[in-house]
């Protein structure tokens, strides 16, 4: 139950950043263009600290305490964010805040993919649990926002981050065995991979959508004229798609390869943010949010398959750390070009996203074909 637990409250955390956090900044005096701004450097400050951080987990053998160590570094850091004021100030603390916590997934992955065999857990069926909290936890803080105000965004997260450093105590350091020493050579020579690098090209550019999704979605629901319950109600309904997605994981991989799976994502993507790029209305929202199961469930499910079927277990933390460290610079690329088309239209946005995406499908389809020849190489 350890893992269950703690991706539970991790994801409750990340659902609060990705959804509420934007709103809770703009109430502090930062405009939709500042904040784009400030996510999309908190996303190029991740593309050094993911590596480096999932490096010296991999040379020192101790993820657990570093995950435990950084939740709670964020924690005083919330802290800390709830008594600034000022923009100016506010916004400083939060690219703190936001560099402290991006390791956590790439860290939490590291450790799960290393376990699967030893605890006999399915990667979708634990991170159903995520995507289950995610679910309580936007329509939770939903209503509080409406019954209240934003001030009760950072209490909610200062609870969750306590909970997440309570769970965090129960999870593996690392799978059991033998641990060989590790180089920074040896760990850039498996990163090298052909195959590894296809896998950032695609799935790592359609998970980076989801994050201009996050950053700018909710105020594009707003200017549609949606309520922030009905807003958490969206959300809720992206992410029981997720579920759904997680919970079949084990037969998709079982029948699908990674490469084959990550294409389907990619291909949802393009339809998805092209659909939501021209109306927020309530109909096309409804079918934009089942498309996460495609967009985000199928991309995470093809990367842990290809992770656990190519990476060796003394490389996965620099292997994870990496791949959300290129999806975080894609993301802050993405932002970044956000904040300048937003004021322009917000449909501009999402319509960027669909072009990246087909971009990405691209890649895929080279990654499909590469994991044939491989495969073929084998047989051979």
């Amino acid at each position: 139950m350890a893992f269950y637990a703690f991706y539970f409250t991790l994801y409750a955390q990340i659902a609060i950043g990705i959804t509420f956090i934007p709103m809770w900044l703009r109430a502090q005096g930062l405009s939709e263009t500042d904040i784009g701004t400030c996510l999309a450097l908190a996303a190029f400050v991740a593309v050094i600290i993911n590596p480096v951080v999932g490096l010296i987990a991999d040379r020192t053998h101790q993820n657990k305490a570093i995950l435990t160590g950084l939740v709670l570094c964020a924690t005083v850091s919330v802290l800390v964010l709830g008594a600034s004021s000022g923009p100016l100030w506010v916004a400083v603390v939060f690219l703190v805040y936001r560099s402290i916590v991006s390791p956590l997934v790439p860290l939490a992955e590291s450790i799960l993919i290393a376990n699967l065999s030893a605890y006999r857990l399915s990667f979708g069926t634990v991170r159903a649990w995520g995507s289950a909290s995610v679910v309580v936890t936007t329509l939770l803080c939903g209503f509080l926002v409406d019954w209240s105000d934003t001030g009760a965004i950072l209490y909610l997260l200062i609870v969750i981050l306590l909970a997440q450093i309570g769970t965090s105590t129960g999870l593996p350091s690392r799978a059991g065995g033998i641990r060989p020493a590790i180089t920074t050579a040896s760990i850039l020579r498996a990163l090298r991979n052909r195959g590894f690098l296809l896998l950032l090209g695609s799935a790592a550019i359609s998970q980076a959508c989801h994050g201009v999704f996050y950053a700018y979605s909710t105020f594009r629901w707003l200017e549609a004229g949606h309520s922030t319950s009905a807003i958490g109600i969206f959300w809720g309904i992206g992410v029981s798609a997720e579920i759904v997605a997680f919970a079949c994981g084990g037969r998709i991989t079982a029948r699908l390869s990674p490469g084959k799976i990550i294409a389907i994502a990619c291909c949802a993507g393009v339809l998805r943010w092209g659909i939501f790029g021209l109306s927020a209305e309530l109909m096309p929202t409804l079918f934009v949010q089942i498309l996460q199961g495609a967009t985000l469930g199928l991309t995470q499910i093809g990367v842990a398959a290809y992770l656990q079927r190519n990476i060796a277990p003394q490389f996965l933390s620099s292997a994870s750390g990496t791949y959300w460290a290129f999806s975080g610079l894609a993301a802050a690329v993405a932002i970044f070009v956000g904040a300048r088309l937003y004021p322009i239209s917000s449909s501009h946005v999402f319509l960027f996203s669909a072009l990246l995406c087909g971009f990405a499908t691209i890649v895929a389809s080279m990654l499909t074909r590469y994991e044939r020849g491989h495969s073929h190489g084998k047989a051979a």
